[in-house]
């Protein structure tokens, strides 16, 4: 399990939407991967993702 902040990451929330906005017209559900804290582990076939905004999960799916 993962976990990390928004306050942790090199560019604001704000700035990398402007520049996403740029390219890709952005929807209220998009979500917007930017990469991930330190800890990382690779993924493998058979491994479960779950991503949660606020408590409230968002995704889950099986890596194949």
């Amino acid at each position: 399990m993962q976990e990390g902040n928004t306050a942790d990451m090199l560019f604001p929330v704000d700035q990398l939407i402007a520049e996403i906005s740029k390219y890709f017209t952005l929807k209220i559900g998009d979500f917007i991967f930017t990469g991930t804290p330190a800890g990382v582990g690779k993924l493998e076939p058979g491994d479960k993702l779950e991503a949660f905004v606020e408590g409230r999960r968002m995704m889950n799916f099986l890596v194949k």
